[in-house]
């Protein structure tokens, strides 16, 4: 069951946390540490599911590490895939001064079958291996995919009946979750790109 709680109410000292994550994401400077020879690759795993919006809320989730990656890259995980198609964001709830945190995909979220780390060369050639499983304008999601307007929530920038305000796309983008239309699996992790730092697959 989906529980709003463990997305939007984190204990200060987890967002602060986060806060931290986000800002050195953003650095640069930081020396490759993943290796795709048996190293570790960057993994979302799913904080919930809202059936009443037909939503997803994947993000880092327990293990996830963008900086040297959280799972074995031998091991088989489906690629998280993403299709970017503008759709407004529905208005799940954001507790105020987290939306960077819980930003919208503007978009569709699916899993390909389950694919060894070991096997994706490249960002390319994963977003490659997403649009041959699903067709045109799929590619594997990334850390900042998320974009999030300040105010948004339950009734603010959204398109969902009755809201104030509606949803603009060109806003910025943060990291760390991500909501998307969707219902993917809750019994996996799954690989996911980030594009400031060496935690996937292919980093040498």
């Amino acid at each position: 069951m989906f529980t709003l709680s463990r997305t939007t109410s984190r204990a200060p000292h987890l967002i602060a946390a986060a806060s931290v994550m986000i800002l050195a994401l953003s650095a640069p400077g930081i020396a490759p540490s993943a290796y795709a020879s048996g190293g570790k690759g960057f993994t979302y795993g799913l904080y919930g599911h809202d059936p009443s919006l037909g939503v997803d809320n994947v993000g880092i989730f327990g293990t996830g590490n963008p900086y040297t990656g959280d799972t074995n890259c031998r091991i088989k995980r489906p690629i998280l895939c993403v299709n970017v198609d503008g759709s407004p964001r529905p208005n799940y709830n954001v507790s105020p001064g987290y939306e960077m945190y819980n930003g919208w995909v503007e978009g569709h979220y699916t899993t390909t079958v389950p694919t060894k780390g070991t096997a994706l060369q490249s960002q390319a050639h994963a977003d490659s291996l997403c649009a041959a499983a699903f067709g045109t304008g799929w590619r594997m999601a990334e850390f900042h995919d998320g974009a999030y307007i300040n105010g948004m929530d339950s009734t603010h920038y959204g398109n969902s009946i009755g809201s104030q305000s509606p949803w603009q796309s060109g806003a910025p983008h943060g990291g760390h979750t991500a909501w998307g239309f969707g219902h993917v699996r809750n019994d996996t992790r799954y690989w996911v790109a980030i594009n400031d730092q060496p935690g996937n697959c292919w980093n040498p």
